[in-house]
């Protein structure tokens, strides 16, 4: 029989996720309206583009740290802390009475956003059961999925439903700030007060998980060692890997609005929308496998998938074809990126989770800024059929760099003993 911590639906899990859909949700809230925020607080297009990228350059400078602490002083008070700084990021939108005091909005909702996610991974990554850990992973990765189907629909309805402006008139009235000097035609109060709620929310079931880590006592080192230290070479190879993939899955995100409108696709949503209910629906049968069998022989042709959908959207270029590159590459998302989290509890070893999720998250940073500027340089200087091209052969170099590690760790294990 199965106890009590081997249960995929156990109470904290059920707690764990909840607080993290509510997390991504007011994240993911403000992507289709900061842009417009920032736009009608007089910002170019170039500042939108910095304000936005800047909560993932915290991140960078962050997570090395945050998987340390999480490592010492335990996850639950770090996923605490990080639903309760995005909590009062929300509302600093509002009362920052420029573009330049936005600044320090976004730098504190980064810090939540970095803190946050390594906190929840590590806690997860505790919960799971080295035959469960696939299966617990997909299930949580469906969260922050979830929120990406209906958060930026639920977001752009906020800022512009008429049916709001009798609220948003009443939240000006004791929330004032730069929310009530924009156009009166958009509801950005009623928006940043109801991002801090549901984080608020999101920090009180973080409070109600009971704490699974036994703190790591601090060990005194010399400096250059202490500084290594932040890294977690558990999490380096999934990093990598993730860096490779996340970089061919920006390209996708950025880009697919505009080239959405040259090959007739009139609303892009429908990409987004395909690509999301793809990873939901793989996800529901696609942990077993994960734990059946060796991570890679599921991670590699998952990470071939997102190449290929990636090529069918820069080859065919119809509206048809995008929507089909579009639950191909979901598809592959949808086994790729929790294989490879799995991975990373697997390689920790139940030995500074925190620090090795926190090296594996690095690549989703790197990522998303160093990937989005490379893949802007090439089809600044190209087209977007060079561009995806470009962006699925990273998928593949990801999965050829995996395949050749995996082939490589399994050729130097031992071979087991048998009995004369």
């Amino acid at each position: 029989m199965s106890s009590h911590h081997d249960r995929i639906l156990s109470r904290d899990f059920v707690l764990i996720c909840l607080s993290g859909i509510c997390f991504f949700i007011g994240f993911v809230l403000f992507f289709p309206t900061l842009p417009l925020y920032i736009q009608e607080l007089g910002g170019s297009k170039t500042l939108i583009g910095l304000l936005v990228g800047g909560a993932g350059g915290v991140s960078i400078v962050l997570r090395p740290f945050t998987g340390r602490l999480v490592d010492r002083y335990g996850r639950k008070r770090f996923a605490v802390l990080g639903a309760m700084l995005l909590c009062i990021a929300a509302p600093g939108y509002n009362l920052a009475s420029s573009t330049a005091l936005i600044w320090p909005v976004r730098l504190l909702a980064g810090a939540g956003i970095s803190i946050f996610f390594t906190a929840s991974l590590a806690y997860v990554g505790d919960l799971a059961p080295a035959d469960k850990r696939g299966r617990i992973m997909s299930n949580y990765g469906l969260v922050s999925t979830a929120a990406m189907v209906f958060a930026p629909l639920l977001g752009a309805w906020i800022v512009s439903s008429a049916v709001l402006s009798g609220t948003e008139a009443r939240v000006q009235h004791w929330l004032p700030g730069s929310g009530s000097q924009v156009s009166g035609d958009y509801n950005f109060a009623v928006l940043f007060v109801f991002a801090g709620a549901i984080a608020l929310a999101s920090a009180l079931f973080a409070l109600g998980i009971r704490e699974r880590h036994i703190p790591s006592p601090a060990v005194p080192m010399p400096l250059r060692r202490n500084f290594l230290s932040l890294f977690s070479r558990a999490g380096a190879v999934p990093g990598v890997i993730h860096f490779m993939i996340v970089t061919n899955t920006v390209a996708l995100n950025v880009f697919i609005p505009v080239y959405a409108k040259e090959v007739g696709l009139s609303n892009a949503g429908l990409y987004y929308m395909v690509f999301a209910i793809a990873v939901i629906g793989v996800r529901f049968v696609s942990g077993h496998a994960l734990d059946k069998y060796p991570r890679a022989y599921s991670i590699v042709p998952a990470i071939i998938l997102i190449a290929v959908g990636t090529w069918c959207i820069a080859v065919v270029q119809t509206p048809a074809g995008v929507l089909i590159g579009a639950a191909i590459a979901g598809t592959g998302q949808g086994v790729a990126q929790p294989g490879i989290q799995a991975m990373v509890v697997d390689r920790a070893k139940g030995k500074n989770l925190g620090a090795a999720m926190a090296t594996f998250a690095l690549g989703l940073d790197v990522g998303l800024l160093g990937g989005g500027v490379l893949m802007g340089a090439i089809v600044d200087v190209s087209s977007f059929r060079v561009l995806f091209l470009a962006a699925g052969g990273f998928s593949v170099l990801g999965a050829a760099t995996l395949g050749a590690i995996t082939w490589r760790e399994r050729r130097a294990a031992p071979a087991p003993m048998t009995l004369p």
